[in-house]
């Protein structure tokens, strides 16, 4: 026994589809989703993520490391990636820049770059660069560090140790000591601009015991 109901034929299909837009309904052959609270969640949580794309590393109150300017810098043994090992008074009488990077970190490898710039025209007075490798792990920061071809020291802060010593919660982070050992600035967030960073290398460099 056959059925009383035949199904559609493309060609009827079709032609039901091109009245539709002759009639001027809002027709459309994607499927559209419903207004659930699922798809409102889904949809808040997309803006969210985008802001924070957007925005990155921009320097909200949680960032901010907690070590207070015009203190003694913590003093730390760090072991080289390239083999060595560093102390706080390894570069003790000379200007020093320390910033916290991690592979992963948008951020750190945009201000890559400019702290390369800032290197090869500061060494040469008599500044030092030191990279620290935090919240990553160390075979990352590794390549990271061969990648960008960094020329001053870097090494891996085993277990974030160094990084809680300056209150440092989230990469890049970077400091700035004098030559007393003592810190000048300190700020959280991507260095893309070498005239930034370089008057922040200024204020170091040209106060003399």
């Amino acid at each position: 026994m056959k059925s009383g109901v035949r199904s559609q034929e493309p060609g009827v299909k079709r032609k039901g589809e091109r009245e539709k837009r002759r009639n001027g309904e809002n027709y459309s052959p994607i499927p559209r989703f419903s207004d659930s609270p699922m798809h409102f969640l889904f949809a808040l949580l997309l803006t969210g993520l985008l802001l924070i794309v957007l925005t990155g590393c921009s320097g909200p109150k949680d960032k901010q490391p907690t070590a207070k300017v015009g203190t003694s810098a913590p003093s730390f043994s760090l072991n080289l990636i390239n083999g060595g090992s560093v102390t706080l008074d390894s570069f003790k009488g000379k200007p020093l820049v320390i910033t916290f990077m991690a592979s992963w970190c948008p951020c750190s490898n945009e201000s890559a770059p400019v702290f390369k710039e800032a290197y090869s025209k500061y060494n040469p007075k008599g500044v030092e660069f030191l990279m620290i490798g935090i919240q990553d792990s160390e075979s990352k920061f590794k390549k990271f560090v061969d990648k960008k071809q960094f020329t001053f020291p870097a090494g891996f802060d085993k277990g974030d140790k160094i990084a809680r010593l300056y209150g440092v919660n989230a990469p890049p982070t970077t400091f700035f000591i004098s030559r007393d050992s003592k810190i000048a600035k300190a700020f959280y967030g991507k260095l893309i601009e070498i005239d930034k960073l370089s008057a922040w290398v200024d204020e170091i460099a040209k106060d003399r015991p």
